[in-house]
């Protein structure tokens, strides 16, 4: 009796699925915990890991360039370490390691005392960036028409799916606008905390970089992308992998895949850079 019970609890409920929430607040509510991952990961010290691969015509690599360095960012009151410890795939052995310390610490008194002496110019461009923030994630949330698809799980927690293209009536106010007319993606939102979990991007029409003389992004470019919560507190990016064709100089293609991994995270401290300098 009791397993038939339970099969019938189990039948309905997939019956009856939970509902979507409504689009419009659950977007509002997604606005409100959008950040650039460079103010995201200014609070905590990771590793970064990036790896390259050129490809030829038939789509065979041609070139692989594996780069991994520790990450101890900098902010308005310190001065930031990006601290290479692989280079072209082979680690760095204990004297060129120390060699980039000592650099590195010749190079952050200077810097220092620029940063307690900022000027009102200096502290404005910083109020400034965060304001062209606000404006891009205005763009972002005004030129793309989003549709609810449905829930899926990711990692053991439900994620709303959205579908979005551009509205090609849309006009952006900054250069970054600009370019998300021409790209549609896919996201998958925590629906617990509004958190983007996962994001795909694709180039639906060329992109023109450097005023369209440079190169210019071909169609069906993409970008994925992660992010996973830590802590139970903060979500930062886990993974980024961007597979694109530049046309270069409107002659030669270039195909490549570039994947970034972070990981290592730890929130950060003052002595964290400090004991680390000092091995």
């Amino acid at each position: 009796m009791a397993l038939t019970m339970w099969f019938l609890t189990v039948l309905l409920g997939a019956q009856n699925p939970k509902p979507l929430p409504e689009l419009k607040p659950f977007l509002t509510e997604l606005r409100k915990k959008l950040h650039t991952d460079t103010l995201l990961l200014s609070q905590y010290t990771y590793t970064e890991k990036r790896t390259l691969v050129l490809f030829d015509s038939n789509q065979k690599p041609v070139k692989t360039e594996v780069n991994v360095f520790d990450i101890f960012p900098g902010s308005p009151e310190r001065v930031g370490y990006r601290r290479q410890i692989v280079r072209n795939g082979i680690p760095l052995t204990p004297v060129e390691l120390q060699k980039e310390d000592q650099e590195f610490q010749k190079r952050k008194e200077p810097i220092e005392r620029k940063l307690k002496q900022a000027t009102p110019a200096e502290r404005k461009a910083r109020s400034d960036r965060l304001k062209h923030e606000e404006e891009v994630l205005a763009d972002v949330f005004g030129l793309y028409d989003v549709e609810m698809v449905g829930r899926e799980m990711l990692d053991g927690r439900p994620a709303i799916l959205l579908n979005f293209r551009p509205r090609q009536t849309f006009k952006p106010k900054t250069k970054e606008g600009q370019r998300m007319l021409h790209v549609a993606g896919r996201a998958w939102i925590n629906e617990n905390d509004h958190e983007l979990a996962r994001l795909h991007l694709e180039v639906i029409d060329p992109i023109s970089i450097g005023l369209g003389i440079l190169a210019k992004l071909q169609k069906g470019a993409t970008i994925e992308y992660e992010r996973r919560q830590f802590n139970d507190e903060i979500w930062l990016p886990v993974r980024i992998e961007i597979a694109l064709n530049l046309r270069l100089l409107l002659v030669k293609g270039l195909q490549m895949r570039q994947t970034i991994e972070y990981s290592d995270h730890k929130k950060y401290s003052v002595g964290t850079i400090l004991n680390f300098t000092e091995q």
